[in-house]
């Protein structure tokens, strides 16, 4: 480590308005930009220190910037039904030393879409949903290997970094509940699947030993689960 690090800087410029389109709907719209400084960066430099040459390792030389929009669209609660569709569409950047290249932050996620709805039905169901898709997080990719014969291992040849991404994130959840009240305590049955249509999210990338071939690392798959709750 280094410490002689400083703490990271950040100032935040947001502005935003909202509009009631009507009794039970509105728009809230959003901009913003943050502005770093001191960005802990790697570093291959040495220093003195306590009269010894060691290696920096870390360093505050880079910077950084994020900004964006985000929309937020919502209906109230009103006639058994709520629900909201939010979308941010935004960049997340960083130099990593004076006089260089902007390159994403390794969760920089450029679209962020969000909805969500809930219906009450009669004889107390209700019935939701919730859908997500997000931007794939960047990656550096792997352009071949090397073999260092006096260690036997190959050494992987690494392409710009963050230059590539994994595939998107999207997933659908719903849920089911139907509530019994009783004359001192309420008893709740659910139903709730989460990723309904099985989608194979990719969470990373895994190399075989000379970096020739690669498997995507993905999440969950469908989830169902039943449960029961009461309330006293």
């Amino acid at each position: 480590g280094n410490p002689d690090l400083r703490l990271e800087e950040a100032v935040h410029y947001v502005v935003g308005a909202e509009w009631d389109l009507t009794e039970y709907l509105n728009l809230d719209l959003q901009l913003f930009y943050k502005d770093l400084n001191d960005v802990v960066t790697r570093s291959d430099d040495t220093v003195d220190r306590n009269g010894s040459t060691v290696p920096e390792v870390y360093n505050n030389d880079g910077e950084g910037r994020a900004y964006g929009a985000e929309i937020l669209f919502r209906h109230q609660l009103a006639n058994n039904f709520f629900g909201w569709v939010s979308y941010t569409l935004s960049r997340s950047e960083r130099i990593d030393e004076e006089g260089g290249d902007y390159r994403p932050f390794s969760y920089d996620q450029t679209h962020i879409l969000s909805l969500i709805a809930s219906y009450e039905l009669p004889a107390n169901w209700t019935v939701g949903a919730r859908f997500r898709y997000v931007t794939g997080n960047p990656r550096t990719p792997i352009l071949g290997s090397t073999y260092d014969a006096d260690n036997d291992v190959y050494v992987r040849i690494p392409g710009a970094t963050e230059s590539a991404r994994n595939a998107p994130f999207h997933q659908l959840d719903i849920r089911v509940d139907k509530r019994f009240v009783f004359d001192r305590w309420l008893m709740e049955i659910y139903l709730d699947i989460q990723n309904v249509y099985n989608r194979m999210n990719p969470e990373g990338i895994d190399y075989n030993f000379d970096f020739s071939e690669s498997v995507t690392l993905t999440g969950l798959p469908i989830i169902p689960s039943l449960g029961i709750r009461g309330e006293f």
